[in-house]
């Protein structure tokens, strides 16, 4: 299913064709009140006194489609930052007021934000908007806390080279969304890391983290009146910054093959990776090729991953779909566990992989593949909403890159309008054999399958 680098609950759910009507039928409505600070920070809050309990999700425009070259990494190495005290707030003391409150607290950097939450009870909103208003305003950018977090970002990379593939990944990542900014991973290049400063850190938290270029929400057990008389005496005072620089625009490249083979001595299995240069989030195509991922490669049931699992026996497991960045940028990735008799037919999986494509191209899809893959969409959004930390992180994302914090809910409006011409006209434009494909083998299997690539002539177009 697509997701974004990526949802009251509502009850039993009886799917009813189409996706406009099943959404009817479950009601699905976020009673979102919100305001906005001089400063420029962006407000909103979903009551639901069902439990006592609140999710609070603050949402920087800022990831790793932000850095400049020689300083990759960087989104991720602040994130960290954030967690190393500030005026009023020792390290990693945000954390024990709310983990000691029975609470619990994290973050998380993509390729286009980075995000802070706490799931808290709800007699602690004081405190939690006391402390993220502290290392907002009175972060302490020192050379020590700057040492210990690098270190600690430097273990954190350390260990995911560590595990079987991830080079690979890294590298595939880079070629699917080359001539873009997000062609490298979010935990950046060690060297970009031991370059890196206190000053720069200090110059990237003035540009990045001020009230404008953030989005706070909140769900849960409190009441609006309330959460706006204390986020204004929390937040009012600290002051708006300068807007920062858009990031660069995205040209992905297309219409060349990438086949290669990466051995790797950590891995214990063989995997088959196809990617395909698609768009991103806002392009009006990307609903089509969302419906499309769920037909061709969506779970059990999909065409691809029923034809090479179920019925030639030449995987052990199949399936992807499409991802999305919230710019421009965007990728169909398709998984494959070859068994040991699928190893020996790599290049018959590859011909009636194109076959397929091809005939999705000039033949389409049927109505049923089409509902089913926009009720897979439905039943998505549901599972998101389902929880207040679902409800805060979707409207945060609407609001911030889109000044919709109901786009969750438009979004089903944008898969219901799909037609199965438009998911036709996507597959003949965007998927065909100029992949980029991947055979990731174990060590000892190096030299079988396929061969290195001898890249073809890329056709470059913009999204």
């Amino acid at each position: 299913m697509a997701s974004a680098l990526a949802l009251p609950i509502l009850g039993a759910v009886t799917l009813a064709p189409p996706a406009h009507a099943a959404k009817d039928k479950l009601n699905i409505e976020l009673d979102i009140q919100t305001f906005t600070l001089d400063n420029g920070l962006r407000v909103y809050v979903v009551e639901d006194h069902s439990t006592p309990a609140f999710n609070i999700n603050i949402t920087y425009d800022v990831g790793s489609r932000d850095e400049v070259p020689g300083r990759t990494g960087f989104a991720h190495f602040f994130e960290h930052m954030m967690f190393q005290g500030s005026k009023n707030l020792a390290d990693n003391m945000i954390g024990e007021y709310t983990e000691g409150a029975g609470g619990n607290i994290n973050a998380a950097t993509s390729f286009d934000q980075t995000f802070y939450y706490h799931n808290i009870p709800s007699q602690y909103l004081d405190m939690v908007l006391w402390g993220e208003a502290d290392r907002l305003e009175f972060l302490e950018i020192t050379k020590e806390p700057f040492e210990a977090q690098r270190s600690a970002v430097k273990s954190e990379k350390d260990r995911s080279e560590n595990q079987p593939f991830f080079k690979a990944f890294e590298q595939m990542i880079s070629e699917l969304f080359e001539g873009t900014p997000y062609a490298h991973m979010p935990i950046g290049a060690l060297e970009d890391l031991d370059a890196a400063e206190a000053q720069d850190a200090e110059a990237f938290f003035k540009t990045y983290y001020v009230p404008n270029n953030a989005v706070l929400v909140i769900v849960g057990d409190v009441e609006f009146a309330h959460v706006k008389d204390r986020v204004t005496h929390y937040f009012g005072g600290i002051a708006k910054g300068a807007e920062p620089p858009d990031p660069p625009p995205s040209t992905m490249v297309r219409g060349r093959k990438i086949e290669k083979q990466i051995p790797d001595d950590k891995a214990q299995q063989t995997q088959w990776v196809w990617a395909w240069p698609t768009v991103g989030d806002d392009h009006p195509d990307r609903p089509a090729l969302d419906l499309l991922g769920n037909i061709l490669f969506g779970g059990e049931s999909a065409r691809l991953s029923k034809l090479l699992t179920d019925e030639k026996k030449w995987t052990a497991g199949a399936g992807g779909g499409h991802i999305f960045a919230f710019r421009d940028a965007g990728g169909m990735l398709f998984f494959g566990v070859p068994t040991p008799e699928g190893e020996k037919h790599l290049g018959d999986v590859k011909q009636l992989l194109s076959s397929e494509l091809a005939t999705v191209a000039k033949k389409g899809v049927s109505s049923k593949e089409l509902e089913k893959a926009i009720n897979l969409q439905l039943m998505g959004t549901v599972s998101t909403l389902a929880s207040n930390a679902g409800r805060a992180s979707t409207i945060a994302n609407g609001a911030l890159f889109y000044d919709d914090p109901k786009r969750v809910l438009t979004d089903l409006d944008r898969y219901a309008a799909v037609t199965a011409k438009d998911v036709k006209r996507v597959a003949a434009e965007y998927l065909n054999d100029n992949w980029v494909f991947y055979e990731l083998v174990p060590a000892n299997k190096a030299g079988a399958g396929a061969e290195p690539a001898a890249d073809a002539k890329p056709d470059a177009k913009a999204n």
